[in-house]
């Protein structure tokens, strides 16, 4: 069974359909992983810089996976166990606002950063940890309600890189074309 290798550093440069570079910071993609049992795992957020470049370091990809497994919701299994086929993606509409609502109604509830700030260490490790938890989760939401993907009326994912991650490699670089409606 051929395995999952991440490489060190993944390149991507946003071009438009005529192949110019798009210079927009803050577009937001996410990574797919494909498992061979239990569930996929997407990984999410990465951002352009103010020139359109995305970089993304293995230490980024072990964080967000770390991250994701971490609520527990369902079953995983470990990146290294996943199917060598990646996808990267666009994060159309249809799922940011999934996702922003979903979390801005979990955050609307939770207190544990306010009674955090208020009340300091004197409230013990274990709130200290949900504090900084729900600090995290906050600022994620901002990244995506802060996203360019926002602008831009693309309802759906768009699918911009599918590949096989099946070697080690030090480097990865891709041309990515987007297609907006």
């Amino acid at each position: 069974m051929k395995t999952l290798y991440i490489p060190d550093k993944i390149d991507i440069d946003f071009l438009d359909a005529n192949e110019n570079p798009i210079h927009q910071e803050n577009i937001l993609v996410g990574i797919r992983v494909l498992a061979n049992h239990k569930n996929d795992i997407d990984l999410s957020p990465f951002l352009t810089d103010r020139s359109g470049h995305l970089t993304i370091t293995s230490e980024n990809i072990k964080y967000r996976y770390e991250n994701f497994i971490s609520y527990g919701l369902m079953d995983y299994s470990s990146l290294e166990s996943a199917k060598p086929e990646i996808e990267i993606y666009f994060w159309g509409n249809k799922s940011l606002n999934k996702y922003i609502e979903y979390w801005s109604n979990i955050l609307s509830k939770k207190t544990d950063f306010k009674q955090f700030e208020k009340w300091g260490d004197s409230l013990g490790k274990l709130q200290k940890e949900f504090a900084l938890i729900e600090q995290k989760e906050r600022e994620d939401l901002k990244i995506f309600e802060g996203c360019f993907n926002h602008n831009v009326h693309q309802r759906e994912d768009i699918s911009i890189v599918i590949d096989s991650w099946d070697k080690p490699s030090p480097q990865r670089t891709y041309k990515a074309i987007i297609r907006l409606k």
